[in-house]
């Protein structure tokens, strides 16, 4: 055998070794930490760490190694976090801004009886308005004066007035005409002028009763809407939203009824 066959030889060896050991140190004949990669139907970790995880939750870097389903996950979780942020941040813009959330009232808007909010306006929008109640010593109504709120809507101030004689006088010398207890549920003016006054059960069923109780009643609200306000010509009062033939049994109130001020003793002292 010559040298050079014998050279070829060893080359040829050198090859075949080095082809082998390259076989031998690949990743997929040699999987990492026992993992059998190469054999069919085996159940990889990964799947098993995905399973474990909750929905839609991101994956940490090292919490469940660099598996493919945890970096799946947490890569299609990413984005809907990221899409809720703008919202849940301009929702706290608005709050921050003081805009109103769901549900709460605006400031500045009608109260329980549709009256305006007393922080809507500054002292200069308001404006005196006299109100009439029943006298201690006299069955003539006396003045009373107040402030309310000057809106442009002349049912609005109604709604004051009415508000205020419910809360009764802050004179000694005078009486409540309508009791306390009794609640404001609307009031509305039609285009003739007409004002219809819907004022809860209570008032009914705590009025005192006697013809000129009612008398005082009535007049204290249709006076003092008619007087304050020019819009008002006439009023009609209703009762739970309904007519009622009377007051207590005296006075009719199935009618309109127009001011009176011959019942009024207006040069008394408010």
């Amino acid at each position: 055998m010559s040298k050079e066959q014998i050279g070829l030889g060893v080359v040829a060896g050198v090859c075949a070794a080095l082809f082998i050991a390259a076989i031998l140190l690949s990743p997929a004949s040699n999987p990492p930490n026992g993992v059998a990669g190469s054999a069919p139907g085996a159940v990889e970790a990964p799947a098993a760490s995905g399973a474990e995880a909750p929905a839609g939750a991101v994956q940490t870097p090292g919490g469940g190694g660099n598996e493919a389903g945890g970096e799946t996950s947490g890569a299609a979780a990413a984005p809907a976090d990221q899409a809720a942020a703008p919202e849940a941040n301009g929702a706290a813009a608005d709050q921050a801004a003081g805009a109103p959330g769901s549900g709460t009232p605006a400031a500045g808007g009608a109260g329980p009886a549709g009256t305006p909010d007393a922080g809507s306006f500054p002292e200069q929008n308001r404006r005196d308005v006299t109100l009439f109640f029943q006298q201690e010593e006299s069955e003539n109504l006396g003045p009373e004066h107040r402030k309310i709120f000057m809106t442009t809507s002349p049912v609005d101030q109604a709604k004051q007035i009415v508000g205020e004689l419910i809360g009764g006088p802050r004179d000694p010398g005078k009486l409540p005409t309508i009791p306390p207890e009794t609640t404001l549920l609307g009031l509305y003016l039609d285009r003739s002028g007409t004002a219809y006054v819907d004022l809860s059960q209570d008032l009914v069923t705590h009025h005192p009763g006697g013809s000129s109780e009612e008398m005082a009643t009535i007049f204290s609200i249709v006076d003092s809407l008619a007087f304050n306000l020019k819009e008002i010509k006439r009023v009609r009062i209703l009762i739970g939203g309904e007519e009622r033939e009377t007051l207590k049994d005296h006075l009719d109130l199935r009618r309109d009824y127009k001011p009176d001020m011959s019942i009024v003793d207006l040069e008394r002292k408010p």
